[in-house]
């Protein structure tokens, strides 16, 4: 009786391994790649052509606030962008509760004044954005202190051109914190490293306002005798900066200090979000022209010289993680601007970091200087193929998403339906963790149905799910959710796959690296 015991159990024993061998992932269908590529979008509430992104206007509710946001990501979302550059502070303010600069009159209405009833709209873009398998990146204007004509009123008392007069510099019609200030940059990057260490952001996304753009006056001057009008230059008035500050530390150019001032303060905030925490990324988009001349046959403003930015050190030097400069030409235009400059940029690139050009997204939407709807979806196409030459992650950021949304969202449509037809998740970061997460795990929540419970496989932090479905015929779909979103149903898959034959599930880290699959069969 022992015996036949022991040699029932053991016929058991065979079958349950050969059940077991047969819903292992080896005996599954290993899923398709899904492309990388930065597909981002500018989200700004200042107004362009006519277009605001979020808010439409200021002083909405609340509740008007987070539903045009959640409208606005399930767009995002279905045009097939995977990013999102939020922008949380236009001109010494702040889209979020902070103690370094008062509510922005963008949210509000008013400087100073919170939302009522009282909600954090970085906290909950983050969310929204992360629970759509989206990245969050914060945008900053850094030294604008106050916009040209949009101040809605008065800037509340902890606005820093009443906190701290004395570093404000009134040039034309903008007021600017002079960047020559080594206790203004420092105020500036505390405020930046206020949001990385408070949110749970995918990146810190800085523009191309360093130190102004160039404004002129008209002046009478005399010319043979005779009285003239002429446009000069209006000097940006740094002058006591200058004598306390550069002429002190040795320089004798001033133009070579102001680039100093900037590019300590890029390098200082490259530094401390890499210790703050290292899988943030940081991004800058520089005007697309780093030099007249760069590449030969290129004019154009000279960025290094008039807004003392010197891009292409930042990207050479690895103080970026993405550098997205912005070429806003079509690719047919004057001198080929738009291959020439991406081509250029791709060649500055000794340490690998991703350059990501930004578009002119609502000029191809307005119709305007000549452009048109195919514009853009040929632009993607060419930047891929320079960076299958350069051997580079693709990638873009449009601006902006208003343009994606106009008359009717047809330019998105046309996205959607063209290159953006098959998904995307944004490239990695293997410089900031190249160790990826572990294959996640699960737990059937209820036996012989899709219900599951996913984990991640080990300690490393997990930032998305990327889930692939196949049904009885081999056809695969894809989808990217946050990590918070831990469960898989029936009823949470896409039309027509309610009943899949094979699922996929795959982590994605911090820093962008992915795990190997887990497969199951429901």
């Amino acid at each position: 009786m022992i015996r036949r015991a022991a040699v029932a159990a053991s016929v058991v024993a065979v079958i349950a391994c050969q059940v077991a061998a047969s819903r292992t992932p080896q005996a599954l269908t290993q899923p398709p790649p899904v492309a990388r590529e930065f597909r981002g979008v500018w989200v700004t509430p200042l107004e362009d052509a006519g277009m605001r992104d979020w808010p439409s206007a200021p002083g909405l509710s609340p509740d008007s606030q987070r539903a045009e946001l959640r409208a606005l990501l399930d767009r995002a979302q279905a045009i097939g962008l995977n990013a999102i550059l939020l922008h949380v502070r236009i001109a010494g303010d702040a889209m979020y509760p902070t103690r370094f600069a008062p509510w922005s009159a963008y949210l509000t209405g008013k400087s100073g004044q919170a939302p009522k009833p009282a909600y954090d709209p970085l906290a909950y873009a983050v969310a929204e954005a992360h629970a759509r398998g989206m990245q969050l990146h914060a945008w900053f204007n850094p030294f604008r202190a106050v916009y040209p004509g949009g101040t809605h009123g008065a800037v509340a008392a902890s606005h820093v051109t009443r906190k701290h007069p004395s570093w404000i510099r009134h040039y034309g019609r903008q007021s600017w914190i002079d960047p020559g200030i080594p206790e203004a940059r420092a105020m500036v990057l505390a405020t930046i490293m206020d949001v990385v260490r408070r949110y749970d952001i995918d990146g810190v996304h800085l523009d191309d306002y360093f130190y102004p753009y160039q404004e002129t006056h008209i002046v009478t001057e005399r010319l043979h005798g005779r009285r003239v009008h002429v446009r000069r230059v209006i000097e940006f008035p740094d002058d006591a900066s200058w004598k306390r500050y550069g002429k002190r530390r040795g320089f004798t150019s001033r133009s070579d200090w102001r680039r100093a001032n900037i590019d300590d303060f890029v390098h200082a905030l490259y530094d401390s979000v890499k210790h703050a925490k290292p899988a943030v990324a940081v991004g800058i988009s520089p005007f697309g022209i780093w030099r007249p001349g760069s590449p030969p046959g290129v004019s154009g403003l000279d960025a290094y010289a008039e807004l003392f930015a010197d891009s292409r050190t930042w990207l050479a030097h690895g103080w970026v993680d993405y550098l997205a400069p912005q070429l806003y030409w079509p690719i047919d235009g004057a001198e080929h601007r738009f291959t020439a400059l991406d081509a250029w940029w791709h060649a500055q690139n000794p340490l690998g970091r991703h350059v990501w050009p930004g578009l002119y997204t609502s000029l191809a939407v307005n119709g305007s200087d000549g452009w048109d709807a195919q514009e853009i979806p040929a632009q993607i196409e060419s930047l891929r193929a320079a960076s299958r030459e350069a051997n580079d992650a693709p990638g873009h950021v449009h601006f902006r998403m208003a343009a994606l949304m106009q008359r009717n969202g047809a330019e998105g449509s046309l996205l959607a339906d063209g290159v953006y037809a098959e998904p995307a998740i944004p490239p990695a970061y293997p410089w900031l963790g190249a160790t990826p997460p572990a294959t996640p795990t699960f737990r059937r929540l209820t036996a012989g149905d899709l219900d599951v419970a996913l984990a991640p496989g080990g300690a490393a932090s997990v930032r998305f799910w990327l889930i692939q479905a196949r049904d009885g015929s081999g056809r695969w779909v894809s989808w990217v959710r946050g990590r918070a979103d831990n469960t898989l149903s029936a009823s949470e898959m896409p039309s027509g796959w309610e009943h899949p034959s094979e699922v996929a599930v795959t982590a994605i880290g911090a820093t962008g690296m992915a795990s190997a699959p887990l497969l199951f069969a429901p």
